[in-house]
């Protein structure tokens, strides 16, 4: 959940660092409105991303990752997150450790899975 919070700062925070500085006082030189859209994208795909059940949260992250201006990074996030995932649960089934966790693992991994898909096809 950390690595995730830690993940929308760094790519809201690389987002924002491209803004174009204007000489007048070295402020930002964009639109607050579009600062805060991306602010709220970054917020909503990492909530969908912890929900892997919902219905919502494939829709959620098609709906901003079939957009042009962030598909790049909204796949490479997935993908990131794909193999986290994959790597815990590569573990888990070497340490015999509890279904329950096995199963959360997969299903994640199939979220994901299902999420590049459908952006990388729409």
């Amino acid at each position: 959940m950390k690595y995730a919070h830690l993940l929308s700062f760094t790519l809201a925070a690389s987002l924002l660092s491209t803004m174009p500085v204007t000489a007048q006082g070295n402020q930002l030189d964009d639109n607050p409105s579009l600062t805060y859209r991306v602010g709220v994208m970054v917020e909503e795909i990492s909530d969908a991303l912890t929900k892997p059940n919902d219905t919502e949260s494939l829709a959620t992250i098609s709906q901003y990752g079939t957009d042009s201006r962030y598909y790049v990074m909204i796949r490479g996030w997935l993908v990131q997150e794909l193999a986290g995932v994959q790597s815990q649960l590569d573990a888990s089934q070497t340490n015999e450790s509890n279904s329950e966790n096995k199963q959360k693992f997969i299903d994640k991994v199939t979220f994901l899975q299902r999420a590049i898909r459908r952006i990388d096809l729409e």
